[in-house]
């Protein structure tokens, strides 16, 4: 690219769709940064936290004279932890790496719970989760299904809880956290989710078969 950019700036994983970059291309990229002479920032919010220390922010230390040029901005992005997060962060760094480590192990049985429950939709529409709390779901398309509607469907009929990929700009999905959760209630949601899914897709179906169906929205499942 030229001009080569000043800066170049990746989130890992992806927000809103919980997409990893791995480290083989992470480091290309950091080559291609270097050979081009561009500043490369990685947001790695995940890296080896879980998510009551999401809001924190770092800066380098081995650049001398750029963490204080970073704190002349610094009061333009405060994301304000909460003290409870910040009591977590503390005792985090107290405990050291292997007590987060272990605390995210536990996250590993929900990611699997919700990934089985979303098999329906078919292969390649649900993605992220690999370093991240949350999933990706692409919803069936062709069949009017409104992510608004189907998000309130989902938790004014079975008390689910999940984000419109509307409010990120992609239409057409849904963002689906995992964090949080003790595992029977995340086994809960997810049976509940599943059961709704199935409809959805079976639905899909016949209108792809151009069998008769209601194409109402989801509240009339």
């Amino acid at each position: 690219m030229k001009p080569a950019p000043k800066l170049v700036t990746i989130v890992n994983p992806g927000n809103p769709t919980g997409t990893y970059i791995p480290e083989p291309l992470l480091k290309r990229i950091s080559d291609l940064c270097k050979n081009a002479g561009s500043w490369l920032v990685v947001d790695n919010t995940y890296d080896i936290w879980n998510d009551g220390m999401a809001g924190w922010i770092s800066y380098p230390s081995k650049v001398e004279g750029f963490a204080a040029q970073l704190l002349k901005v610094q009061d333009n992005i405060p994301i304000c932890a909460s003290i409870l997060s910040q009591y977590l962060a503390l005792y985090s760094l107290e405990m050291g790496p292997q007590w987060v480590v272990d605390r995210v192990n536990s996250l590993v049985k929900n990611r699997e719970i919700i990934l089985e429950a979303l098999c329906s939709l078919g292969e390649g529409s649900v993605k992220g989760g690999e370093g991240a709390i949350y999933l990706w779901a692409k919803l069936p398309e062709g069949n009017a299904f409104d992510d608004f509607e189907v998000v309130l469907w989902l938790a004014k009929r079975h008390g689910v809880a999940v984000i419109l990929g509307s409010a990120c700009g992609c239409a057409g999905n849904l963002r689906i956290s995992f964090g949080g959760l003790l595992e029977n209630d995340c086994r809960t949601a997810a049976e509940k989710t599943e059961e709704w899914l199935k409809r959805v897709v079976e639905r899909w179906i016949a209108a792809v078969t151009e069998i008769s169906f209601s194409t109402s929205p989801p509240q009339a499942l």
